[in-house]
This record gives structure tokens, sequence and C-alpha cells, in this order.
């Protein structure tokens, strides 16, 4: 939702000024043709579970009540990002738009644990879900405002990723499993930056890039070999990149 409204305001924000500059000279700077570069940046990601324990002849309600708040707890961590970027702009006046896809990598693996007893029984048990992700892949349309040297965007695209969780329990009873969903999920992605040209068709520039995957995973398993599900997996996804980047336009 703040991606989304932030994206609004930049795109208001090139509509509003386009009239005020309207009887402006062209940018004398050319920002149309093909582009290509790379990108360095640092990402806070975190997914949302929203896992829980299954009322069943394992689990009583009370154990539900216990565990779900646990198995909820957001996973998230912070990493080095580094992209690959290449598009198209084409350029009427002080107006760009275009389309822009990338590839960005990381290393994202993080891994929430808790332990505890059974409220119900006193049993102790303990759990542990990791979720891990290295790529994304998103191709975005473009529209920009461009003055001289300068140029401001905003884009708005679909993204895809691949996510692994894994889901490890063990209690007392004694009795243990392990959950493994690995998923490739669709999501959206957003950017607003500025870039600034240089000589020789060499651009610096710098965005906040959003990416949000609903459903990075689905599944449910049980803890006793029994014929009934104990738990149930669900889960999103969402990334902020902060990134700086070099430009070459052909």
């Amino acid at each position: 939702m703040a991606a989304a409204l932030m994206l609004g305001t930049m795109t208001a924000m090139i509509s509003g000024i386009t009239p005020a500059f309207a009887e402006d000279a062209k940018s004398t700077q050319n920002w149309q043709g093909l582009y290509g570069g790379l990108a360095l940046g640092g990402a806070y990601s975190a997914a949302n579970p929203d896992s829980n324990a299954i009322v069943s002849p394992y689990f009583f309600a009370g154990d539900k009540t216990q565990l779900d708040p646990l198995l909820q707890r957001k996973i998230d961590g912070w990493d080095v990002t580094g992209s690959l970027l290449a598009g198209y702009d084409w350029q009427t006046g002080n107006i760009t738009y275009g389309l822009e896809g990338d590839v960005s990598v990381m290393d994202f693996s993080e891994t929430e644990n808790f332990s505890g007893n059974y409220n119900t029984n006193a049993n102790a048990f303990s759990s542990s879900t990791t979720i891990e992700t290295n790529f994304s892949l998103s191709l975005r349309p473009k529209i920009g405002y461009v003055q001289d040297r300068v140029q401001l965007y905003a884009s708005l695209g679909p993204s895809i990723s691949r996510f692994k969780t894994t889901h490890r329990f063990s209690d007392a009873a004694p009795n243990s499993m392990t959950f493994t969903d690995t998923k490739t999920a669709i999501g959206v992605s957003s950017a607003i930056g500025a870039g600034y040209m240089l000589d020789d068709g060499w651009a610096l520039r710098g965005d906040y890039v959003f990416s949000y995957y609903p459903d990075i995973t689905d599944g449910s398993d049980n803890l006793d070999n029994a014929n009934t599900d104990d738990f149930k997996y669900d889960s999103d996804f969402q990334s902020h990149n902060i990134r700086i980047g070099l430009i070459k336009r052909f």
C-alpha cells in the first residue's frame, strides 16, 4: 500500500509538472534509446507467515491458541543486492516513457526459532522456520520527466521470484517432522528514481524498488504420521531495495 501511494504521488507529480513546463524548450539532452547497466543496493526483506496449527487428534484447541502466534512471527533481514538493468526510453519534449527489465540477485536466508512447553500437557517442543530466495525478475512500464541532464521516473509492473520454505518441528512425545516447499511466485514491483546524464551516454542513477509477493508457500503436513494434517502453511513476502546504478545509453 505504501509503495502504491508513493508511486501514485510520483506519477501525479510528473503529470502536474508537464503543463507547467509545456512552453519550455525541449530538453537539450537526448534520453531516447536503448540502455543497459548495473546497480548495487541494500534490501530489507520480510516474510509474513500466516501458518497455523490445526486442531486435530494431535493438537488441542489450546495448543493452536499457543502455537499460532509463534508460527506467524515475521521472518526478516537485510541483504546486499546486485541488479542487471536493460530498457528503452522514448522521449517527447520533456516527457519520457518506456519499458525496463531487471534481474536482481540477493542471498535472503532467514530463520525464526522458538521453543517452549505445551500449555495443555507441559511437554517440551521446538520449531524452526526458514525462508530462502536469491533472485527476482521484473518488467516495468516506465514514465518520466527530464530537464536537461536530470530524469525523474516511476515504474510499475509484474515480478517473478522463487522461494523455499522449510519448517522443522519436534516435541517430547517424541514426534518430529520437516516440511519443505519450493515455489515460483508472481508478484508486483514498483520503483521511483532519478538519473543524471554524464558524458558519452553514461548516466548515474538511484532508485527505490518495492516488490510484493502475496503467496510464496502453500501446503500442510502432519507431525505424528497419522492421516490428518497438523500444520498448514501460507506466507507473503516483501522487499524494499535502495540501489545506486551506472547506466550506458546507446
